[in-house]
């Protein structure tokens, strides 16, 4: 992923921005796409609170909770 387009890589530098972009997309998904296959999925699993999906806890996937991070604020990615 880092090594350049010229190479066959896809030219990313800086991976925690790149991966925070990502994750901060799944959020704003979330927002918008209530009806969407994933948010379902997701409350099926962890549940609803308040409107958004809970966090999950200690057994929800490492996915899951640096989204719910970015959600809620916070910066953390790759388990808390």
């Amino acid at each position: 992923m880092c090594d350049s387009k010229e190479v066959g890589g896809l030219g990313v530098r800086k991976m925690r921005e790149f991966n925070l972009a990502l994750l901060d997309k799944w959020c704003w998904r979330m927002l918008v796409e209530r009806e969407g296959l994933w948010y379902r999925m997701l409350v099926a699993r962890y549940g609803q609170e308040g409107g958004m999906v809970r966090e999950g806890g200690r057994w929800s996937s490492i996915w899951w909770r640096d989204v719910a991070s970015i959600r809620d604020g916070g910066g953390g990615v790759g388990g808390g």
